[in-house]
């Protein structure tokens, strides 16, 4: 097969899962609280999630061409029992919460568009559920449109940040202090604010086997994605100091629209809206294929049942589908659109997503141990420094998950709760069905085997027998 994806297209389908309308929440949240003082908070964050990208591009070098990528690693370092919790958690519990918000972001965008005439579910549930018939029916973004989507919204919000940061828009600017505070203890906890800035640059593991040269190109389009948008951030936050109300921005449901309209009047507000609505799109449409294709391929490696692995005539793994989907729709339903509930599912995601990041770092360690001699085509540098910092600051910001001591304890109190499930069924599937032992590590060969289809076909013909 000719591999046809180069760097361009690999940095585009990082900057594309990268981007999301969720993430204005938690920038105008951070901003209003400190400043442009935040721009340097995103750069640290961008820094701490360069070194979670870092060790996933060395697992990568590792096991290269796995389509399961974080699952297959963990069964190799840590065993099935952890990558249950892990997967399951970072990234179905997660995204649980992550599309919803996207929903109501695409939401409230289309209620100031159209009005108010009709529920701000009603725009979400409807998104939801085209986005559920196009995945039923197999059909997918190419890597050509997620190219010219993803160009088109990188190129509109470095525009929109470089006008606002050097104050060359239309609009009357705001007269305010544009720092709002230096203290440590103010500054340190929005880490966990600016995380959801940097989520996504792992999902261009999978384009591996279609790369023109994914040894090279892996490790860089994740780091050029993160470095690409921690630049566009860095500049909307100064934007936002200069066109619009620190506490105005902070308390809006769509603080990208306010900035936009506030700096350059109606052209602003067709604009950013044309970008939300393509980001919210293809953000939850990536939501939806790449976690069903994920657990699929977890089903397909006996770490859940094997109905999710079951495929319609379109192959496309339809019980996930629905599954995600409706979860998505049940939550959507409840009228979910304020900055409030959306700053809530995006915290709360976070944190699962923080424990997967924990987990690659624990792999790489794991593994430069115990198969320190397998070659891998990038190794991370000043190692084991980069996943001792990367596992610390990580473990801090989900200590420091919100700065309100009740939004904190119900955060914990959810994902502590999803664990406790999780554990319990991690423990009764490894130890029962599989009849392994729970901290049972499954060995790199057979864990590369398992990729091939002939692996189950002989397994199955050995079960019969």
């Amino acid at each position: 097969m000719t591999k046809k994806i180069g760097l361009f297209g690999a940095v585009s389908t990082g900057v594309g899962m990268i981007i999301a309308t969720s993430c204005f929440i938690p920038l105008a949240s951070g901003a209003s609280a400190i400043g442009i003082t935040f721009a340097a908070v995103v750069a640290f964050v961008c820094f701490i999630n360069m070194m979670a990208a870092c060790s996933n591009a060395e697992l990568n070098a590792l096991m290269p061409n796995l389509t399961g990528g974080l699952a297959q690693y963990t069964l190799v370092g840590l065993g099935p029992f952890a990558t249950i919790i892990t997967m399951v958690g970072g990234f179905f519990v997660s995204n649980i919460f992550a599309a919803p918000a996207e929903g109501a972001m695409f939401a409230n965008v289309m209620a100031d568009f159209l009005g108010d005439g009709l529920p701000t579910a009603f725009y979400s549930v409807t998104l939801t559920i085209v986005l559920i018939l196009i995945n039923l029916r197999g059909v997918t973004l190419s890597t050509m449109v997620q190219c010219v989507i993803a160009a088109f919204m990188v190129t509109s919000l470095f525009l929109l940040g470089f006008i606002g940061a050097l104050g060359l828009g239309t609009g009357q600017e705001v007269s305010q202090p544009l720092v709002l505070s230096t203290d440590l203890d103010t500054v340190l906890p929005l880490m966990t604010t600016a995380f959801w800035l940097f989520i996504g640059s792992e999902f261009i593991i999978p384009l591996g086997k279609d790369m023109k040269n994914p040894k090279r190109d892996i490790p860089r389009a994740m780091l050029l994605s993160l470095g690409i948008m921690c630049l566009i951030q860095m500049l909307m936050v100064i934007g936002f100091g200069h066109y619009t109300p620190w506490e105005e921005v902070g308390a809006a449901d769509s603080p990208h629209i306010l900035y936009a309209v506030n700096m350059l009047g109606d052209a602003g507000r067709w604009w950013i809206i044309v970008v939300a609505i393509m980001a919210a799109v293809s953000t939850q449409n990536s939501i939806i294929c790449s976690v069903s294709e994920i657990c699929c391929g977890m089903a397909k490696i006996g770490l859940l049942p094997a109905v999710f692995q079951r495929k319609n005539r379109h192959n496309a793994p339809y019980i996930m589908i629905l599954l995600l989907g409706g979860i998505t729709i049940l939550i959507e339903g409840t009228g979910l659109s304020s900055g409030d509930a959306i700053q809530f599912l995006i915290l709360t995601s976070s944190l699962f997503i923080m424990i997967a990041y924990i987990t690659a770092h624990l792999n790489v360690m794991v593994l430069r141990h115990t198969i320190a001699s397998v070659p891998r085509s990038f190794r991370v540098p000043l190692y084991p420094l980069p996943q001792l910092l990367g596992i610390g600051f990580t473990i801090f910001m989900i200590y420091n998950i919100s700065t309100d001591p009740t939004e904190r304890l119900q955060i914990f109190l959810i994902s502590l709760a999803f664990i406790a499930l999780l554990t319990i069924y991690a423990w009764f599937w490894v130890h029962v069905h599989l009849h392994l032992p729970v901290f049972h590590r499954v060995r790199l060969n057979k864990v590369m085997a398992m990729e091939d289809p002939i692996y189950y076909l002989s397994r199955h013909m050995k079960e019969r027998i």
